[in-house]
């Protein structure tokens, strides 16, 4: 069964700042896109959100450091539609704050 991606607008505003930076991030969120059309529990649950917030890795084609080294994408998984609430590059921050997945819920009228 294919899942529907759909992002929020905090997430949109997040990737074009990012791909000011990171010119060949389009390539990298493509692969992504594909990835959890099929598979949306890809990623790790994050605790404390009920195994509804996801956290994956993203890799970077022009940081040349995988997966590992790349981007996070945090998403809420809901009745097959796989909502993309932020990204960050991991080089530029190790851990997202809850208070940032919590911003990014309020445009889907979520409380968690």
């Amino acid at each position: 069964m294919s899942y529907e991606i759909m992002a929020v607008e905090y997430f949109k505003r997040r990737l074009k700042k990012l791909s000011k930076k990171y010119r060949r991030i389009g390539e990298d969120y493509k692969s992504l896109i594909e990835t959890l059309e099929n598979n949306p529990t890809e990623g790790d649950a994050i605790p404390g959100f009920g195994n509804r917030i996801y956290k994956i890795r993203m890799s970077s084609t022009n940081m040349k450091r995988g997966k590992s080294g790349g981007f996070r994408v945090i998403y809420y998984l809901s009745n097959h539609i796989v909502y993309l609430l932020t990204i960050y590059a991991k080089a530029k921050k190790e851990e997202i704050k809850v208070k940032e997945i919590k911003e990014a819920l309020r445009e889907l009228n979520i409380n968690l």
